[in-house]
């Protein structure tokens, strides 16, 4: 009987011993808390991920104690891509009106306002042409063209007969010598025909200006609906309004032998032209434009009357001082612009139309706030600076204006008073980490 009391104290016991085993574990289980490894800030009651590394928390040890975050740690504690931590020299924005030269391309053209059409004053047919060629040098009272005009005939005619017949009539001679003046002729050709007494059958046009002329096209031209003759019922039988008919064809392909608004005048020998009809036009090269294209965001930094210097890539050492005098937005091809107009000094001999050129276009910027280029990183959607906060550099979003030569405008984003990194690159991996706080 006593055997089996020991026995059943011994499981007794075993059996208080494993209850409590038990209930300590259990004790054990729901005092377990778990942390990160890297980041012994983070402590929850239940497995899961680290919230700013994304690592699986651990169970934190019984004898470990909570570790205090000073503001030092706490630097060292951030994401890595918002703080960094580094030694690197430091600047500061400096306030100043900067004098800043706007880089442009351009060419030289023709001033329009010296541009001038020779138009003719009465129609008929060209008999001799002295204009050949494109540019070709044309001085005032050149002789432009010989043309046989059946108007001209007669009025000649009507003076010599007024003169011959009527010579008391002086106010009948005046309006006839007028009505020749009208038509084209000169003092020289007037007192010619008195003096001779026998009309002329082909009248000179003489230039009125100094220049080169432009705008001749001596390829054969294209006819068009409009410049073939008119044939009437009566030319195609060959009946008795024949001829007339015949004149009448002619006179329709003359009238309509004007070239069409946009295109080059077809000016040869033999053609016919038509009353006001431009036959050439005459350039005067003595003032020329130099014409530059520039982003549309500049043009209001570029007032009328601004410095520019000219200079030519195909003549290095050649400059020429210059000004400002036009400024003008386009929009073309989908893309802003202004286009900028600079008058040449007339008495220099480096610009020639068509001259590719560059220009330097300088103004003194307002008051504002510059630092290094290299202070600045561009990230593509945005710029950013690092600015110092304690012992480390912060991102920190800028709005950058005008570059000059190492420094650049800050518009928006720093205070002349912040610390920022001298060489924001530093920063920079294969995949930037960077990260402005919004």
């Amino acid at each position: 009987m006593k055997r089996y009391l020991n026995i059943l104290f011994l499981l007794l016991a075993l059996f208080t011993a494993v209850a409590c085993q038990s209930e300590q574990a259990h004790d054990h289980a729901e005092e377990t808390t778990y942390t990160c490894p890297m980041h012994p800030q983070i402590v929850q009651d239940e497995p899961g991920d680290c919230p700013i590394c994304g690592m699986d928390l651990v169970p934190m040890s019984a004898e470990g104690e909570a570790i205090e975050i000073t503001d030092d740690l706490a630097f060292l504690l951030q994401p890595t891509n918002q703080t960094i931590v580094s030694n690197i020299n430091t600047v500061k924005p400096e306030e100043k009106a900067l004098p800043v030269a706007v880089e442009m391309e351009g060419i030289i053209t023709y001033d329009d306002r010296r541009v001038y059409t020779v138009p003719t004053r009465v129609g008929g047919r060209i008999e001799k042409l002295y204009v050949d060629y494109n540019y070709q040098p044309v001085s005032k009272g050149q002789k432009l063209m010989e043309i046989y005009s059946p108007e001209l005939v007669t009025a000649q005619n009507e003076l010599l007969y007024l003169v011959q017949s009527a010579p008391e009539d002086e106010a009948l001679i005046a309006g006839a010598k007028q009505k020749l003046r009208l038509l084209g002729a000169t003092e020289a050709q007037i007192s010619q025909l008195i003096r001779t007494g026998e009309a002329s059958y082909t009248f000179a046009i003489y230039s009125p200006y100094n220049g080169y002329a432009i705008g001749l096209n001596t390829t054969a031209p294209v006819a068009r609906p409009s410049q073939t003759s008119i044939t009437s019922p009566n030319n195609a039988a060959g009946g008795m309004n024949g001829m007339g008919g015949g004149t009448t064809g002619n006179m329709a392909d003359r009238s309509t032998a004007a070239p069409a608004p946009g295109e080059s005048i077809q000016l040869r020998e033999g053609m016919y032209v038509s009353t006001g009809q431009p036959l050439l036009r005459v350039v005067n090269p003595e003032q020329l434009w130099a014409e530059f294209n520039i982003p549309a965001g500049e043009v209001a930094s570029i007032a009328k009357g601004a410095p520019v210097q000219v200079t030519f890539p195909q003549l290095p050492g050649e400059k020429l001082e210059a000004q400002v005098d036009f400024l003008q937005p386009f929009y073309e091809a989908g893309e802003n612009f202004a286009k900028v107009r600079v008058y040449l000094p007339g008495e220099q001999k480096v610009a020639r139309v068509g001259q590719l050129v560059e220009g330097a276009a300088t103004y003194t910027t307002p008051p504002a706030l510059w630092v290094p280029r290299e202070a600045v990183l561009d990230i593509g959607t945005k710029a950013v600076a690092f600015k110092k906060e304690g012992g480390a550099f912060r991102p920190v979003a800028v709005t950058v204006g005008t570059i000059q030569g190492e420094l650049v405008q800050v518009v928006e984003g720093l205070a002349q008073t912040d610390q920022i990194a001298a060489n924001a690159q530093f920063l920079v991996d294969s995949e930037s980490f960077v990260k402005v706080a919004e």
